[in-house]
This record gives structure tokens, C-alpha cells and sequence, in this order.
């Protein structure tokens, strides 16, 4: 009986640690209000989205991904295998100096954000976490 209440404790730990950082993302005003928390101006006119699951074995490109996203308070470990719903959103330019324009990645599992990226169009260009900012201009 212990081993079962230790057990529950331990999954329920986990999964209110995923729940915390999550936001609500069902809706585009959502999405939108929580890109604006972030210090940056999404055009959601030009908002796209995509189904793509998470992997269930993580590549060292994933691992890294993953880090990404644990620098801004997620974990995409407790999404393995599931189906989740990428809205990409323009934001321009994040510094007068760079032309590179960048997009904000959510990634959205049952209406909750769940984690993202800060991406640069360029090929090499930086690949951000979803944290607070600014526009620098």
C-alpha cells in the first residue's frame, strides 16, 4: 500500500509540475495574449498551424529541442507520442540591427500551451525560449 501511495504521489507531482507552466491556447485570442505577455507583436492574420506528434524516442536534435523549452518552464517528456497542434505566428523583427524576422512557435495539446520556440527565418539563425523578451525596438 505504501509502494501504490508513493507511486500516485510521484505521477500526480509530475503531471501538476507539467500543468503549471502550461497556458490556455484553445482559442487565437489566447495564442495572441499570451505572444503579448511575451513582449512581442504577433500578425495572427498570417498564423498557420500544423498536427505533428511528439516523438516517442528523443534524437539528440529532440533532446536539445527539449532543452529549449526547459529553459522557459516546460518539458515535453510527458507529451511523448501524442499528437499536438503547431500554430506559427510572424512577429517581425526582434532587434533594429537584425534582419532576420521571427516567428513564435506553440506547440497546443487539448487547448494548453505546452511549450515553443522564438525561431529566426534564417537557416542559421537563433532559435529561442518562449520568455518575456521584448522587441528592442
Amino acid at each position: 500500500m505504501f509502494l501504490l501511495t508513493l507511486l500516485l504521489i510521484l505521477i500526480g507531482g509530475q503531471f501538476s509540475a507539467a500543468g503549471k507552466t502550461n497556458q490556455n491556447g484553445k482559442t487565437n485570442a489566447q495564442r495572441v495574449s499570451f505572444i503579448k505577455a511575451l513582449g512581442l507583436l504577433p500578425d495572427d492574420s498570417n498564423a498557420t498551424s500544423k498536427e505533428v506528434s511528439v516523438p516517442v524516442d528523443f534524437s539528440d536534435v529532440y533532446k536539445n529541442y527539449n532543452e529549449l523549452q526547459k529553459q522557459a518552464g516546460y518539458d515535453l517528456s510527458a507529451y511523448k507520442g501524442v499528437k499536438v497542434t503547431i500554430y506559427t505566428y510572424p512577429v517581425g523583427r526582434l532587434k533594429e540591427n537584425n534582419s532576420d524576422e521571427y516567428y513564435v512557435h506553440l506547440m497546443v495539446y487539448n487547448g494548453r500551451i505546452i511549450g515553443g520556440d522564438i525561431a529566426s527565418n534564417n537557416f542559421y539563425g537563433e532559435m529561442l525560449p518562449l520568455s518575456k523578451i521584448g522587441t528592442g525596438k
